[in-house]
């Protein structure tokens, strides 16, 4: 399978609040991984392909929570009964997302 992602994933285990915009419902999640431009979620519920997110990252450092917006671009269900996915990000977040790095 060829890699198309530019910016390397980093594993972590961050709660994320998520709304999804397009049906208007809340959900929380775990944040598995972050790269400049994405993030792997794994919980909640049922995010359609597609959808657009807005969502708070809580950081490990207790300041204010990471704030951005994005796409899902995939989401499957998993044995456990939880959900799975990816979410792109509106634009590359490095000055955000640096204080992962900073744990």
């Amino acid at each position: 399978m060829f890699e198309r992602r530019i910016f390397e994933r980093i594993p972590v285990k961050l709660p994320v609040r998520l709304i999804d915009l397009d049906n208007n419902r809340e959900l929380e999640a775990t944040a598995c991984d972050v790269s400049a431009k994405g993030l792997g979620i794994v919980g909640g519920g049922y995010l359609e392909s597609g959808s657009r997110v807005e969502l708070w990252l809580n950081m490990a450092d207790r300041n204010e929570p990471f704030y951005s917006r994005g796409t899902v671009v995939w989401s499957e269900s998993q044995r456990s009964g939880e959900y799975k996915g990816g979410i792109s990000l509106e634009k590359a977040e490095f000055m955000g997302l640096h204080r992962i790095f900073r744990r």
